[in-house]
């Protein structure tokens, strides 16, 4: 393949670094770029940046090019190639008229001096235009620009469904075990999967972060690869570039300027220097950094609930009754005049499965006998009774299918013989004393609901006393045998639920079941004996926009919920900082890695010294490999009338007066003036309450506040609810709860 060659001698300055633009030396002779058309390229090689680029000798060195620019279709005049991270670029102009041409060129830049190599930009192959050929009719010129990236692949192609629960939640309506994604395994396989097999990650500060099932969610359903890379690492900053791997191009994830002091690197002796420019810059460095992370996940155990309310709240008792899922207990006795009613209750799997309920009193009784009246009190004695049972949906906990309801009463004429009914739980064991059973009886209820989960019907069948007897009832009161039920009859009450649409339903009550009436003697008119008549009195259907209940079929998972206390940390630049405040919201960042990556996100706004030199020689320094003068953040070389010119921008920390590692770190604070708490207890005007007020970093816990939140609603949350809040007056007041 040809190549165009040209010698000249350096005529530049010998000894110290200068600082200003030098006149290039003259070159002797002409050179020529010759055009080529495109040959296919084979074999694969791994990119190499220049050797440290040597001194000039003393005597002038001579000055050797190979600069070839092949595959155009005229002759070229001018030439520059670009690299500034995100792709490399082609410029060139061409005599002739080529409108139609779609050229592949290759470029191979090379300058030698004395034998030895100065530097050298590999073979680099370009055909894809990034424009149309640009035509100059008055010079009869064409200007073709080429550019290498990955930017048709990275927002060309729209992903499908990667999150794994998206496609196939887990069954378990408890979650017990949580599908998880990590985001570094993730983007990095996409990236290779659809844009580079090769792509790399420089610094990976999402390597300990995960998306997970029911907390942190995201999905990747439409989006380009480009989105999901923006949507991770390029929330924090961190940029795609690409580096050349062969002819071809690499894709890599870095941070767009040094996060890390780095000593050494190739140098570039100052007397080849052409021009050089050092710039600080320093209004970038925020004198505050507040980086916010991932909620802190707290799953709220009825023990762990416990524990915060504290054995010494006088709510304990009452909030251990109704978190804890299993357990008997009794309430305190409630006395009304001499009448004190008792109760026990058991719960199951979190639902109420049998309750107790009984009065202890005294009964005053007055009779005439013997034509004088007589008067009796029996001391605490049983005056009711009712126990009951509920059973529940195997396949939805909370929804009663069937319910037991036991009653007993008992009399207590003058002459009564007094007897015992023991109570067996739950939560009470007691022998009564009671007098003559006067009515016992079991009422039961079915429930049945409709596909779609709300309550279809409920029927209640019970018996009903009607009528009691007694033997010798007309015999003086000492004779008189006890009192017995003599007739009773059973009743069903029934109520239906049908759905009409637009919020409407259909509430069709109704009545049915036996009653006595009296059967008469034809010829004495008497009534002689009761007869059971069935009787069915059903109310008129109703339309009514009050649904029946629902219930909701989640198992009891031993967990009351998940408590998310948000994260984060301050970076403070110290006299360092001399630019805005900034906020960094990342909320899918492990809480752990916060301080790590708050260091690297301030190390990459930290003051940094920016340097741009230009050599008369070609260098093969892209961005991303570390010079003396820090790392390259971009690469020009012009080429023109046979000499090459590089423009090399580096940039690198500067730490005069003070390194990123320097900055304290300080918790995070939440807003004072609202945010969400979890209800302990109970008060008169609210209820104490769990308050986050901000992250330590140094412990990677929340700081919290036991606080007393106002209610100025009827709202009635319960142990364990999460409630929102506003400071109003200097009071937290809750603004509702859930």
């Amino acid at each position: 393949m040809p190549l165009s060659v040209l010698q000249r001698r350096y005529r530049g300055p010998r000894g110290s670094a200068t600082f200003t633009a030098q006149r290039p030396p003259s070159v002797w002779g002409q050179a020529t770029f010759f055009a080529h058309r495109p040959v296919p390229l084979t074999g694969h090689a791994t990119f190499r940046a220049s050797r440290p680029t040597p001194a000039p000798q003393a005597g002038s060195p001579l000055l050797e090019y190979t600069l070839e620019v092949s595959g155009l279709p005229g002759e070229v005049l001018r030439a520059e190639y670009r690299h500034g991270g995100q792709y490399e670029e082609l410029t060139a102009t061409v005599g002739g008229l080529w409108p139609l041409e779609m050229p592949s060129v290759l470029v191979h830049l090379k300058a030698e001096a004395g034998g030895v190599l100065l530097g050298e930009l590999p073979q680099r192959l370009f055909d894809g235009l990034a424009q149309e050929p640009e035509l100059d009719t008055a010079e009869a010129t064409t200007t073709f620009t080429f550019r290498n990236s990955f930017d048709h692949l990275l927002r060309g192609i729209r992903l499908g469904e990667l999150i794994p629960w998206k496609l196939a939640p887990t069954p378990d309506p408890c979650l017990r075990v949580r599908q998880r994604v990590n985001i570094s395994q993730l983007v990095t396989q996409t990236l290779r999967d659809h844009v580079d097999f090769f792509f790399v990650l420089e610094d990976d500060p999402l390597v300990s972060s995960s998306w997970v099932e029911g907390r942190v969610d995201f999905s990747t359903l439409n989006i380009t690869p480009q989105a999901l890379w923006d949507a991770t690492y390029g929330a924090l900053g961190m940029v795609l570039h690409v580096q050349p791997r062969g002819q071809g191009l690499q894709l890599v994830g870095r941070w767009p300027q040094p996060t890390e002091e780095v000593t050494g690197g190739a140098r570039i002796d100052a007397d080849w220097r052409l021009t050089e420019l050092p710039q600080r810059q320093w209004w970038q460095t925020p004198t505050r950094l507040t980086v916010r992370g991932a909620d802190h996940v707290t799953e709220l155990t009825p023990a762990l609930l416990l524990e915060w309310v504290g054995e010494d709240d006088p709510a304990y008792p009452e909030v251990m009754r109704a978190v804890l899922p299993t357990q008997e207990w009794y309430d305190e006795p409630a006395p009304n005049g001499t009448t004190t009613v008792y109760r026990g209750f058991n719960k199951l799997n979190g639902q109420l499965t049998r309750q107790v309920e009984f009065t202890v009193g005294d009964v005053f009784v007055k009779e005439t006998i013997d034509g004088k009246p007589k008067s009796k009190l029996f001391r605490d004695v049983a005056t009711g009774y009712k126990s009951t049972e509920t059973h529940y949906d195997p396949d939805c906990p909370a929804r009663p299918v069937y319910q037991r309801v036991e009653t007993r009463s008992w009399a207590y004429p003058y002459h009564v013989t007094l007897g015992t009914f023991q109570v067996l739980g739950p939560g009470i064991i007691r022998p009564l004393t009671v007098g003559e059973e006067a009515e016992s009886g079991v009422t039961t209820t079915t429930y049945r609901y409709s596909p779609q989960g709300h309550l279809a019907a409920e029927t209640t069948t019970g018996p009903v006393l009607m009528s009691v007897q007694q033997e010798n009832a007309e015999a003086e009161a000492d004779e008189r045998g006890p009192i017995e039920r003599r007739e009773a009859v059973m009743r069903t009450v029934t109520q239906t639920w049908a759905y009409l649409g637009g919020g409407r339903w259909q509430h069709t009550p109704g009545t049915s079941g036996q009653t006595l009436v009296p059967v008469y003697d034809k010829d004495t008119g008497e009534a002689v004996r009761t007869v059971a008549v069935t009787r069915s009195t059903p109310d008129a259907p109703r339309v009514t926009d009050q649904a029946p209940p629902s219930y909701d079929c989640k198992p009891f998972c031993g967990v009351l919920r998940d408590v998310l206390d948000p994260t984060g940390l301050v970076l403070h630049s110290g006299d360092a900082g001399l630019g805005e405040e900034r906020d960094v919201n990342v909320p899918f960042l492990d809480p752990a890695a916060l301080e790590r990556v708050g260091r690297k996100l301030l190390s990459s706004e930290w003051h940094r010294l920016v340097t741009s030199f230009s050599v008369p020689f070609p260098l093969g320094y892209l961005p991303g490999t570390w010079l003396e003068d820090g790392r390259v953040q971009e690469l020009t070389i012009a080429l023109e009338e046979g000499e090459a010119t590089s423009t090399v921008t580096c940039a690198r920390l500067d730490t005069t007066l003070l390194a990123p590692s320097a900055a304290g770190v300080e918790p995070w604070r939440a807003d004072p003036n609202s945010g969400r708490a979890i209800m302990l207890a109970g008060r008169a005007n609210g209820a104490r309450a769990r308050v986050v007020t901000g992250w330590d970093p140094a412990t990677n816990q929340p700081l919290v506040d036991d606080a007393l939140i106002v209610f100025r609603t009827g709202f009635p949350p319960g142990a364990g609810d999460e409630l929102d809040w506003q400071l109003i007056r200097g009071r937290r007041e809750a603004t509702n709860a859930r």
